[in-house]
């Protein structure tokens, strides 16, 4: 149960506990989200927020988030993130690592090591919030292919 401190007043500020996060939110291979700030757990209207973990070996689709500015925090775990124009680019990342994400980049991630990788994800967007796509884009970016 999602939690009103303070006042009991639905502006004030919500405790969101493991139990009550949603995996109703959208997936995609290989990755599995569960909101915790979003419109179905707390009304959220400009901010998604929430987990994803992905097991080892794990190579997600690849997708990109619409008009959504990501944020990720890695926790636990090692992955590659991949994008730009026909996979050219790619970045390892750790525990303590952040990773800013634009609007409509392709990208995938692949899971490396035997631990699952766990994130902590934040979004700022219109509600768009993943879209599988066949492969990487020749500029990589989402306009490549049709939305």
């Amino acid at each position: 149960m999602v939690e009103n401190l303070g006042s009991g007043h639905p502006a004030g500020v919500r405790v969101i506990r493991p139990a009550d996060r949603s995996s109703s939110t959208a997936q995609n291979m290989g990755i599995r989200r569960e909101a915790a700030l979003a419109p179905d757990t707390t009304g959220a209207t400009n901010l998604w927020m929430g987990l994803a973990t992905t097991p080892p070996g794990t190579v997600s689709a690849w997708h990109h988030h619409g008009d959504c500015e990501t944020g990720i925090y890695v926790v636990q775990g090692r992955a590659r993130f991949s994008w730009g124009p026909a996979d050219a680019e790619g970045a390892v990342v750790g525990p303590g690592d952040f990773l800013s994400v634009p609007p409509y980049v392709v990208h995938r991630e692949e899971a490396l090591g035997p631990e699952e990788v766990v994130m902590v994800i934040a979004r700022g967007c219109s509600g768009v919030l993943s879209v599988d796509l066949p492969g990487p884009t020749p500029t990589g970016f989402a306009h490549d292919h049709a939305r």
